[in-house]
């Protein structure tokens, strides 16, 4: 493995104590990941991205460094951001042909905070159109592709970060969740990946985010990711919907382990149909790790009732209803279906991916409108009774491997079949690597309470303590 190789995979945390002690600096690291994210470019990983501002800033984080003062968390650390996420000056297309040219003139409360830490932002990356596909393809890049087979889909709708980060083309990415869209894109390319509780992380000025949707971290480390959403998570009260507690220091706790917690084992959630049931046998014996670190591991299975019989997608939205919708939620903001709404139908359906190949068939956005305030209260309340008895789930991320591109067979509800569950009942969870089906990485998942990232955080770095997978890497260049 050459110097540059090493890089590519070194987290973020090492980096940091390297720019610390001199042993690399930013500038040095930039210009390293530049040439690979160029050398890369056929991934489709990134929308859009920033050399010079990254070149530009990596400079200046170098000379800071030279002044002995006390610097952020993230000092001089380059960082991917989904392009649903605005970004103050950088173009945000929200993967849609609408907004094709669109720079912002305001940073989410998110990526101010980003900032504060001292992360650069150095591109976009790749997603669906308005976040609302199993595939990160859209009509304004290429489609992002799964780099461990390249016929295959890297997930949706936070592709392009699961990408970047698998491929070595950057330790930390930023994306969102709103159903699934954070930790099964982690799943399909092996790497971490958190959706934290809904508020956590403020996004109150969000371009496109649904009432179940968070920003989070996707990285290789979990370390990495503590990190992250401690310099993303914060009070804001310009977020409704924010947590009114600050958070907890992440890393603080984040190697105390797991013994005598309480963990339950579920292969369903007590009504998912697995695809693949080799899969689930794969993240089952993956769970069983919990039991030698001291864990209060059980088994028998958890079961629930079905937790989405309400779900019922309408089949003849538009885009001024979705409007309202998103409204609802961010009455003092103009969200993009404001302005596609007074385009004619026509012209929005060729725009629209959703709209333009829908038939009949229920798309992922159907199942967004569809989780009504009584869905989400109901859904919280059976959350809880399992909870009462627990203090961990963990369950397959999706129980397929990433399907090949355009040959999808699987419905949106299949597809967040257990993950959508966290996201309605306001819960956090996590994606860790578990193993490989046939050669494509497979996800556990990590289910815990409202506000108990740090937790889900310590189950995740004992579990990759002990079985190690960042020695596991696709074969990019």
């Amino acid at each position: 493995m050459t110097q540059d190789e090493e890089l590519s995979w070194t987290p973020a945390w090492r980096l940091r104590e390297m720019f610390q002690t001199r042993k690399l600096s930013p500038s040095e690291f930039a210009k390293d990941l530049l040439a690979r994210v160029e050398r890369n470019r056929n991934l489709g990983a990134f929308i859009t991205v920033f050399p010079e501002q990254l070149l530009e800033q990596a400079a200046a984080a170098t000379e800071q460094l030279g002044r002995g003062e006390a610097l952020p968390p993230l000092h001089g650390l380059p960082v991917s951001v989904k392009d649903t996420i605005h970004t103050k000056g950088l173009r945000t297309t929200l993967g849609s042909k609408l907004f094709e040219n669109h720079i912002p003139n305001h940073d989410s409360i998110a990526m101010e905070q980003l900032k504060k830490a001292g992360g650069i932002i150095f591109a976009k990356s790749n997603t669906p159109e308005f976040a609302m596909n199993r595939r990160s393809m859209n009509l304004v890049a290429r489609e992002a592709v799964n780099p461990w087979d390249r016929t295959r889909t890297s997930g949706g709708s936070s592709g392009g970060a699961g990408v970047a980060t698998a491929a070595g083309m950057g330790p930390l990415a930023v994306g969102t969740d709103g159903g699934g869209s954070i930790r099964i894109p982690s799943a399909f390319n092996g790497v971490f990946g958190l959706y934290p509780s809904r508020g956590r992380v403020p996004c109150g000025a969000e371009a496109f985010m649904t009432p179940t949707s968070c920003i989070g971290p996707i990285t290789r480390d979990v370390r990495d990711a503590a990190m992250l959403l401690q310099a993303l998570a914060c009070v804001d009260a310009r977020d409704p919907l924010t947590m009114r507690t600050p958070p907890p220091d992440y890393l603080a706790e984040l190697d105390r382990g797991v013994k005598g917690v309480r963990i339950a084992w579920s292969p369903d959630l007590g009504r998912v149909e697995p695809d693949v049931p080799e899969i689930v046998d794969i993240c089952h014996d993956a769970a069983r790790a919990f039991r030698s670190l001291g864990a209060d591991y059980s088994e028998p299975v958890v079961r629930l009732e079905d937790p989405f019989d309400a779900l019922e997608p309408d089949p003849d939205y538009s885009p001024a209803q979705m409007d309202r919708y998103f409204r609802q939620f961010m009455p003092d903001y103009d969200t993009p279906f404001s302005w596609a709404a007074k385009l004619p139908p026509e012209e929005f359906a060729q725009l629209t991916i959703y709209m333009r190949d829908r038939s009949d068939r229920p798309t992922m956005l159907d199942y967004a409108l569809s989780i009504t305030p009584e869905v989400r209260y109901r859904e919280k309340i059976r959350m809880a009774d399992l909870f009462g008895e627990i203090d961990l789930l963990v369950c397959p991320v999706i129980a397929r491997p990433a399907f090949i591109c355009g040959k999808e067979s699987a419905t949106p509800w299949q597809y967040v079949a257990y993950t959508h569950i966290v996201n309605v009942a306001g819960y956090c969870g996590a994606s860790v690597p578990a193993g490989f089906y046939r050669g494509m990485p497979v996800g556990l998942q990590i289910i815990g309470r409202p506000g108990e990232e740090d937790l889900v955080l310590r189950a995740a770095r004992a579990f990759e303590q002990e079985r190690p997978w960042a020695q596991h890497s696709p074969a990019v260049e």
